[in-house]
């Protein structure tokens, strides 16, 4: 069924979800993008996001965190 922006619906396999839902977590992909590829509303995108981050809280006190961060981005890669 074509929604009003155009799109087909479609149901994302919960593989595919947790893939852009952890996409999402490190910055990788914007969150309208990936509502589209997967076929659902931005707005329940943004819903499965934030539980997604609730449940993984970070602990900013721990070194290991910010070692963890290397890989470059824009505008220095």
């Amino acid at each position: 069924m074509a929604r009003e922006n155009g799109y087909m619906e479609r149901s994302a396999s919960s593989q595919e979800l947790e893939e852009a839902l952890d996409r999402l977590y490190k910055g990788q992909t914007n969150v309208a993008l990936q509502a589209r590829d997967l076929g659902i509303t931005l707005e329940r995108l943004k819903q499965l996001f934030r539980e997604y981050v609730a449940a993984r809280p970070i602990d900013i006190n721990d070194e290991d965190v910010w070692l963890g961060d290397t890989t470059m981005c824009w505008p220095y890669a």
